[in-house]
């Protein structure tokens, strides 16, 4: 699962409008921990979506040029808290510096973005045919319990 999200420097987003109705969006994210970051303009409709309505899926997913088949993408998705960071850390800017061009997350600290941090509160990580994974973090370790087609079907 580290490969996925070691590997991609961007995540599709899913959150709810005003009215109660999913847009999926991407942006690109940092991990500390087990903590997703993303940092979003207030141009984005994500944006406003977040700071209304906590709730939101994150994908993770390999690439298309990297992958065996397009049917079985491997790919990671969370169930997550969204919170705006008033005063982020430095670290967490640090991060971004180093995972992306800092050139360009200088540029970025003087328009209108905003950090906001993804709480993950399960997931489920997809390897392949017949390898889908319930993610859970415990201890501050992922935690992988295999899915299988009678538990998926009850679900």
């Amino acid at each position: 699962m580290e490969n996925i999200i070691n590997n991609q420097k961007s995540l599709m987003i899913s959150s709810l409008n005003e009215n109660k109705l999913p847009e999926i969006s991407y942006a690109p994210f940092v991990m500390i921990n087990k903590d997703i970051y993303v940092y979003l303009s207030r141009a984005a409709n994500h944006y406003y979506n977040l700071t209304n309505n906590k709730n939101c899926s994150a994908m993770i997913i390999e690439d298309e040029k990297d992958c065996k088949t397009i049917f079985a993408r491997k790919r990671v998705s969370f169930e997550c808290e969204a919170t705006k960071l008033e005063n982020a850390d430095e670290a967490i800017y640090n991060k971004f510096d180093e995972v992306h061009d800092s050139s360009m997350m200088m540029v970025l600290k003087t328009l209108d973005f905003d950090i906001f941090k993804l709480n993950i509160k399960r997931g489920r990580l997809v390897k392949g045919f017949g390898q889908a994974f319930d993610v859970y973090i415990k201890n501050d370790e992922y935690e992988l319990v295999q899915v299988t087609e009678i538990e998926h079907k009850n679900k």
